[in-house]
């Protein structure tokens, strides 16, 4: 079943659109849709066979999608999906 979600990148340099809204079932499908929309996003946050790139952070209502079924995650109406970069410390 399709949710209609917002995705909210907070990528400054390569993307300066808003929160994007799309259906889709499940976290990589929601992010496959969003790269055919914006294809400047597509080496940015997916690998070149379409999957999570290990490095990035993504979020689904605020939670790791680590802990939500990764990339298969669940989605339902309403849920905010958000994709920050890499964070470097030092």
């Amino acid at each position: 079943m399709m949710a209609t979600v917002t995705v909210r990148v907070y990528l400054a340099e390569d993307f300066k659109q808003g929160p994007v809204p799309l259906s889709a079932s499940t976290y990589i499908e929601a992010l496959r849709s969003l790269v055919a929309e914006y294809p400047v996003l597509k080496s940015v946050i997916l690998t070149d066979d379409l999957r999570l790139k290990r490095d990035y952070i993504y979020l689904l209502n605020g939670r790791s999608v680590e802990f939500l079924g990764k990339e298969d995650a669940l989605l339902k109406d309403g849920d905010t999906l958000s994709l920050f970069p890499p964070i470097g410390g030092g």
